[in-house]
């Protein structure tokens, strides 16, 4: 049965429209807003540009990365075949997660029938998702937008009452979750998580259909093995050993108790090798297990974690914790049936996703999937709610039920709409910067900074200027300085900020023009050194 066809029988014809209407409102508004976010950029983005080229080149081992996973670079590659453009590529980024979310919204409307609700509310859902997705498009160039996108499909799979009528799901599911694991290598560990308790769970409630649930879960497994098994031993070869992704480690070392973080400087002449294939910081491998020190570390960590993660999810909405509370009350009164009630699956899938996190770092964007869960599971409860006789007959609970609807897709589109409107034009100012300083000062091939920051801006700005940043410098006033310069090919050196030292036999092609920015040319002496 077709996805038309699903959408008439289970719902109507009125359903259908607002999906459409729905995902109309999606394209449109994105489309006018794209030209206020193409400049947006930020580093995870230009390592996925950089590897998408790699791949383009066509230099595959070099395009590996054991950090950063390869799906949303690959996508990107067909947009680059017609220009590598640094503002046309940046744009295209957009595009394709303008592209993402449309689909996102898709299966989200699809999902949507997993929960039980009147058609009103569903509409109100599906329009309240729309500036959801284009936060999640436009605020960051991330792989977070194509995993929630495939785990909504997933979802609405292993959701349905009917996954053990049909052995193929498994297949879907395999598929899919080896497309999440491609696009972000935490889904690695996650399907596998989630994947073997839902078949627990339908196996239980399914007796009749028990032996296809374990062939769901046997062929859904060795699909999701063999085509992620491709990726785990391409950058096994790499590493030197076996591994599903180093970003967990990484990430788990980024926060131990000895690590300095991010905002390693590297200094000219130290760069050897290709950063955009490995992050850097300074990091200490540990395990909360070598000491009892670490472990009390570790236990403040999951802590701290747990309440960034509860501040998460009001920032989503002022109503999902009341939301999950309602749904885990809902669930226990019940608990005789808890394996039979469906309601219980998103509030488990929730608990799974979020707790993965908790031992190593929680970022706003790393939970996108709860959003729409939240929102579902919202929908649902309005629609036990608007059950009651109050609001079943008359004007005046009609009204309060419009209001309640009307508070409800606020308090869920609040933070997105706000979030857009406050990074209107981000990051113009560089595309700005780089035009002036190629257009005018004709800045090109290596470039090196001082000691003062801005090391993101250089690397923002060498991205549009097609230059090769070396890194950084803090011996402006070094009488080596010209040979290091010499020794390293550099073309031009950058001072930023309110740094008043100069760069004596040099000139500074800016000539004061540009506040906080000096831009010596090292090929254009103005006196011999002594």
């Amino acid at each position: 049965m077709n996805w038309t066809k699903q959408i008439i029988n289970n719902g109507t014809l009125r359903s259908n429209i607002g999906l459409i209407m729905a995902l109309m409102t999606f394209l449109i508004l994105g489309i006018i807003l794209i030209r206020y976010y193409q400049y947006q950029i930020n580093p995870d983005g230009l390592v996925y540009i950089k590897i998408a080229k790699t791949y383009l080149m066509g230099n595959y081992s070099d395009a590996i990365s054991t950090y950063w996973s390869p799906l949303i670079s690959w996508l990107l590659v067909p947009f680059l075949i017609y220009s590598l453009n640094p503002v046309y590529v940046l744009f295209s980024t957009k595009l394709l997660a303008l592209i993402i979310g449309f689909f996102t919204l898709l299966g989200i409307g699809k999902l949507s029938y997993k929960f039980e609700m009147d058609e009103t509310i569903r509409t109100v859902i599906l329009f309240s998702a729309v500036p959801v997705i284009l936060y999640f498009a436009y605020s960051v160039i991330t792989p977070d937008l194509v995993v929630v996108c495939i785990l909504v499909y997933y979802f609405n799979i292993i959701f349905s009452s009917e996954y053990s009528s049909n052995i193929y799901n498994g297949l879907f599911c395999g598929s899919l979750g080896a497309l999440a694991y491609l696009s972000k290598s935490y889904a690695f560990p996650f399907f596998i998580a989630h994947f073997t308790l839902f078949n627990i769970i339908h196996y239980f409630k399914n007796i009749q259909n028990r032996k296809k649930v374990l062939k769901n879960l046997f062929l859904g497994f060795i699909v999701f093995f063999v085509i992620s098994g491709i990726w785990i031993g391409l950058i096994s070869q790499k590493e030197g050993e076996i591994t599903y992704g180093t970003s967990g480690e990484f990430n788990h070392n980024l926060v131990g108790p000895e690590s300095k973080g991010w905002g390693v400087t590297h200094y000219l002449g130290e760069i050897t090798q290709d950063e955009s294939m490995t992050p850097s910081a300074d990091v200490k491998s540990w395990s909360p297990f070598e000491s009892w020190g670490y472990f009390k570390y570790q236990l403040k960590l999951i802590y701290t974690n747990t309440m960034a993660t509860i501040n998460i999810y009001r920032l989503f909405s002022c109503f999902s914790l009341i939301i999950l509370f309602v749904y885990l009350i809902l669930i226990l009164n019940g608990f005789k049936k808890i394996l039979t009630d469906n309601r219980i699956y998103p509030v488990l899938t929730i608990i799974i996703f979020s707790s993965g996190y908790l031992p190593i770092l929680v970022e706003e964007r790393y939970l996108w999937i709860i959003y729409p869960l939240l929102v579902l599971m919202g929908g649902y409860l309005l629609n036990e709610l608007f059950k009651y006789s109050f609001f079943t007959g008359g004007r005046k609970g009609t009204s309060i039920k419009s209001i309640i609807l009307l508070i409800f897709a606020v308090s869920f589109i609040w933070m997105p709409v706000s979030s857009l409107s406050e990074n209107i034009n981000s990051d113009k100012e560089i595309y700005n910067l780089a035009n002036l300083i190629e257009d005018q000062y004709n800045v090109h091939g290596n470039i090196v900074i001082n000691q003062d920051n801005k090391k993101i801006s250089i690397a923002y700005l060498s991205y549009y200027m097609g230059t090769n940043y070396l890194g950084q410098t803090n011996n402006t006033g070094n009488s080596k300085m010209p040979e290091q310069l010499k020794k390293y090919n550099v073309d031009f050196y950058m001072v930023w900020g309110d740094n008043k030292s100069v760069l004596n036999g040099y000139t500074d092609v800016t000539n004061g023009k540009i506040n906080i920015l000096k831009i010596y040319s090292i090929n254009d002496k103005v006196q011999m050194h002594k």
